[in-house]
Formats: C-alpha cells, sequence, structure tokens
C-alpha cells in the first residue's frame, strides 16, 4: 500500500508540473521615454564636424561672443551658424541683420556701412532688405525627413560695400547680425 501511495504522490506532481507547462502562462511590462526637443543654434569660429551631443557640447564651447573685425570690402568668412534640432517637422532658420553704424562717435557720427551677410547660399543685404525684417537661410531641417537628431554646420560670409566702406569717416563700426528659429 505504502508503494501504491508513493506511486500516485509521483504520479500528481509530475502532472501538476505538465499541466503548469501546458497552460503556458505569460508574463511582461511596457517600457517608456520622453525625449524632449532640441533646438539649439551656435555661432563659433570653426565649423561643427561632429556627430553626437558630446561632440556639441565640446565643440560650442568656442562660441563667439565679441565682435568679429573686418577689415576688407571682400567676401570674408568669419564665423559658422551651428544648427541641431530632433523636431519631427524640423525647423526653419531666419536671419536679419543691421547696417554698421559708429559705436565711438554715433552723436556726431551718422554715417552706416553696408554689407551683405551670406549663409547657406542665402545673401541678407542691409542695403535693400526691410529693416528688421528677417529672411529664411535654411528652409526646414533634415530632421523631419531622417526622423533622428540633426546637426549641420553653415558658413557665415560677410561681404562689406566697397563704396560705403571707402567713403566711410574714421571711426568703429559695428552691426549685429541675428538668427532665428521658427517651428520649434
Amino acid at each position: 500500500m505504502k508503494k501504491t501511495i508513493a506511486i500516485l504522490l509521483v504520479l500528481a506532481i509530475s502532472m501538476v508540473g505538465i499541466f503548469a507547462v501546458a497552460g503556458g502562462a505569460t508574463s511582461s511590462f511596457d517600457v517608456s521615454t520622453q525625449v524632449t526637443g532640441l533646438n539649439y543654434l551656435a555661432i563659433t569660429e570653426t565649423e561643427f564636424t561632429g556627430t553626437n551631443m558630446n561632440d556639441w557640447n565640446s565643440h560650442n564651447e568656442t562660441q563667439i561672443t565679441s565682435p568679429v573685425p573686418l577689415n576688407t570690402g571682400t567676401a570674408t568668412n568669419v564665423a559658422y551658424l551651428n544648427v541641431i534640432n530632433n523636431k519631427r517637422d524640423g525647423v526653419s532658420v531666419y536671419i536679419k541683420a543691421d547696417k554698421m553704424a559708429s559705436i565711438e562717435n554715433s552723436a556726431t557720427n551718422t554715417y552706416q556701412i553696408d554689407y551683405t551677410a551670406t549663409v547657406n547660399s542665402v545673401g541678407y543685404n542691409t542695403d535693400s532688405e526691410t529693416v528688421g525684417s528677417f529672411k529664411q537661410i535654411i528652409t526646414t531641417t533634415e530632421s523631419a525627413a531622417t526622423h533622428s537628431l540633426f546637426m549641420d554646420s553653415y558658413a557665415i560670409n560677410i561681404d562689406i560695400d566697397d563704396a560705403d566702406l571707402g567713403n566711410a569717416p574714421e571711426d568703429t563700426y559695428s552691426g549685429t547680425i541675428t538668427f532665428n528659429f521658427t517651428g520649434a
């Protein structure tokens, strides 16, 4: 009798194992993350050639914070506009520029020097553009097409009007170039 009970116990235990596997219970859980939007512009002395955010952060430590001297009437590469974004719809970048005016004797010297700022083959001429208006220089960036982080660098070239420069009274002249995002 003891043998019969032992055999029945062994069979009962093994049947429970078989039915547990045959029932096929599953377990799962979901994971998620939130990626915040990135939209950055930086103006640096050198072209950005990196491929990730670490490269971006270290490169942009060389941002230009003081005036760039211009001493010639020929087109001069003065800096680079670096653009980064991860927006699915991308962003567009615009430029506006002010004429160069006296920063030392502005009360007595009202002479202004025109120039053209060119980025991505699009020029903004301070003589012919509407004062204070923005002009599109970069259409929607490629992040929409690649669905990943967009990083690029564009040369900023300045061409001073030769006649304005040649006729200018002695002084120090300064102008401001402003870049703006839309779609951000």
